[in-house]
């Protein structure tokens, strides 16, 4: 036996070892074949679509690149180049290489399916309702379209058309991965949490194992009053993936609101062994602590989030309520700017900044913040009752005046406001008697000057 012979055996070994899901014994057998033929691009393809069942997609990439090397025009590697491209985020590439397949054929329908989902997650929604139309010139008929489609519509909270559209998807392939558990979320948005149950669960029976939808229709079930039942699901979840933490962290929250403190501190322990950087679970572990008044251990789960700088926006915001509340002011302020670059719109964000501010005595950055949330929420009454209160504490009464003012006008049974309008013109009355006071006594004669 050759070379050339020992380099097709192992593609057929490889071809054997994939169907058995044996991916790094099958990508062994592909590596060692074109270190023997590195010419044929048919094999680095293969390659990439093991590599992508590993995940591994910037490997992938480069075997497809390969790929195309050796044929410029094979469109089934220039495909899959386009979606690992996406899969990374590297929209620009992905939408560049799906241009070149319609380049080489104008008439391949992926080449428009696939521009669908990567213009709606560039949130370019007019772009890929022109994919989709294009692509349906060409094949009528395409579940990954639909499929797209309703993402686009989803994003949009469309969501009755994205629904219409992921139906769509089941009525050409009823097995379409993870279609039941976008229409379930979809229904959960629109508020019919029955519908969304019954979608989720049909989504499991497709793929008992999932673990993330487990953990979904756990926390609908919380929001449909279902605890107990919620709490089974959350329990189901750490027994099919008892290495995994997002289990336990869903199980804690569960606990924690049940006020099953000891036991909720325990899954996040639990959670912070399997992955010490895992988002929310210090918080939550300081919010225990604060919650049975431990304030010092409190503090340093706090910290210990803060210091892995979160994304997520309702995360920042309880974890700066919670800064706050154990007063740890100043660190509340650096999360709380966090926020407000992530969500430069969100008045409550630039609401809960100004106290922030105001609490560590920055008077004028905190009424600064005021007027931003302002300037997205003019009928914000809470931030102009703190606007007044400022420029109250730094004795600028006009302009508190004018602000408690503005306040009434927009809600004039406000009784704080009432009160702070009443101390206001008090003060303002008080400032006035004083410096009466003092011009008088500055016009005084001395006792020596008519001597």
């Amino acid at each position: 036996m050759n070379d050339w012979d020992d380099a097709e055996r192992r593609v057929e070994r490889a071809q054997e070892l994939f169907e058995q899901h044996r991916w790094s014994e099958a990508l062994e057998e592909l590596r060692a074949a074109i270190s023997i033929n590195p010419y044929n691009g048919g094999w680095f393809f293969n390659i990439g679509l093991t590599l992508d069942e590993m995940d591994r997609f910037d490997e992938a990439i480069e075997a497809y690149r390969r790929a195309i090397e050796i044929d410029a025009e094979d469109l089934q590697a220039l495909q899959h180049l386009g979606v690992d491209f996406h899969r990374i985020g590297n929209y620009k590439e992905a939408l560049r290489t799906f241009e070149r397949m319609e380049s080489i054929d104008s008439a391949h329908e992926p080449s428009y399916c696939h521009r669908i989902i990567t213009y709606s997650d560039l949130g370019d929604h007019e772009k890929a309702e022109e994919m989709f139309y294009l692509a349906r010139l060409y094949k009528e008929h395409c579940p990954h379209c639909y499929h797209h489609m309703g993402c686009s519509l989803r994003d949009r909270e469309l969501y009755d058309k994205a629904i219409y559209c992921w139906q769509k998807t089941l009525d050409l392939d009823e097995n379409y991965p993870e279609v039941q558990v976008r229409i379930a979320e979809a229904y959960w948005a629109k508020g019919e949490f029955e519908a969304a149950r019954q979608h989720y669960l049909i989504g499991l029976r497709q793929d008992p194992g999932n673990t993330d939808t487990l953990l979904d229709l756990g926390d609908l079930l919380s929001e449909m009053g279902r605890s107990d039942d919620a709490g089974e699901k959350f329990r189901q979840a750490i027994e099919l993936a008892p290495e995994e933490p997002a289990p336990y962290f869903c199980h804690g929250n569960w606990l924690l609101r049940s006020g099953r403190d000891l036991e909720a501190a325990a899954c996040f322990d639990r959670v912070l062994q399997l992955d010490p950087t895992y988002p929310g679970a210090h918080l939550r572990l300081g919010e225990v602590f604060a919650r049975r008044r431990q304030l010092s251990p409190a503090r340093k789960q706090l910290r210990a989030e803060a210091l892995l700088r979160p994304q997520d926006p309702v995360l920042l915001m309880e974890l700066a309520n919670l800064l706050g509340d154990t007063g740890q002011n100043r660190a509340a302020v650096a999360s709380l700017k966090r926020l407000v670059q992530i969500q430069p719109k969100n008045p409550s964000a630039w609401q809960n900044l100004a106290v922030a501010q105001f609490l560590i005595g920055r008077y004028d950055d905190g009424i600064a913040s005021c007027k931003e949330a302002l300037n997205h929420d003019s009928s914000n009454v809470m931030a102009i009752y703190n606007l007044a209160l400022a420029c109250e504490h730094l004795g600028r009464y006009g302009e508190a005046f004018q602000w408690v003012r503005q306040g009434l006008q927009l809600d004039p049974g406000d009784a704080s406001m009432q009160t702070l309008k009443l101390r206001i013109r008090i003060q303002r009355v008080r400032r006035k008697l004083v410096n009466g006071v003092r011009r008088l006594f500055l016009r005084q004669p001395r006792a020596n000057e008519n001597l």
